[in-house]
């Protein structure tokens, strides 16, 4: 299974959950959304695809990689800051400040710095904010990482992956509400193990135990 890192932390716990129930063991490889499409692209092989946003899955289809799909979570961006603002950032126009290290997940590997750039674009405030990027990383839980150890000041993550920290704090900004997104999981065509994948699929979205884990870490399901 390819898997965006925004979900990580709960599909680690339901994949031993349904490996204690059925004895199917999922293997899961993390990375961002963009990534891992580029990866199972060249690769042609493996069994479900779980994309942080929509428009990832929507490509894979065009890709003609998915045989079915459903929406898992629902997820929204969020501006990171570390605990208790120490910087006293306000605004997302506040990251080109002398001495703030502003930090995103690179917009062609991971689906939050893909939807930053989106955004920013239609904010009006890419084309300076992009000169004041101090770091791009491959993924939201690198950028949360960054945070928490305080090598950057400030960042874009998805506000499921702050709330799995204490060292974050969140930065109200209104406009980036409007973008709120839904993980999607899809059965690959590549697929050798199409019934068993689908059933993993269903225990995910539809079984107690499943979203007792999804609800437990701070994700809310999207049905």
């Amino acid at each position: 299974m390819y898997c965006a890192a925004v979900v990580k932390p709960a599909l680690e716990e339901v994949a031993k959950v349904y490996y204690k129930e059925t004895g199917v063991q999922i293997d899961l490889q993390y990375g961002g959304s963009g990534t891992l499409l580029s990866n199972l692209r060249i690769a042609k092989q493996g069994d479900l695809y779980l994309s942080a946003d929509a428009s990832y899955m929507q490509q894979a289809i065009r890709y003609n990689l998915i045989k079915e799909s459903k929406p898992l979570v629902v997820i929204t961006p969020v501006l990171a800051v570390a605990k208790n603002n120490p910087k006293q950032i306000s605004n997302i126009t506040e990251v080109c400040k002398e001495g703030i290290k502003f930090g995103i997940a690179n917009p062609d590997a991971a689906s939050i710095g893909s939807v930053t750039r989106n955004m920013l674009l239609q904010s009006g405030d890419w084309n300076v904010l992009k000169n004041c990027i101090y770091v791009q990383m491959p993924t939201v839980s690198d950028v949360a990482n960054a945070l928490k150890l305080k090598t950057i000041d400030i960042g874009v993550i998805w506000d499921v992956t702050a709330n799995q920290y204490k060292e974050i704090d969140t930065v109200k900004i209104n406009f980036f509400k409007e973008y709120k997104e839904y993980a999607t999981i899809g059965v690959l065509k590549s697929s050798s193990q199409v019934k068993e994948a689908s059933e993993f699929i269903n225990f995910l979205i539809y079984n107690s135990k499943s979203k007792r884990v999804f609800k437990k870490l701070g994700y809310n399901m999207s049905n």
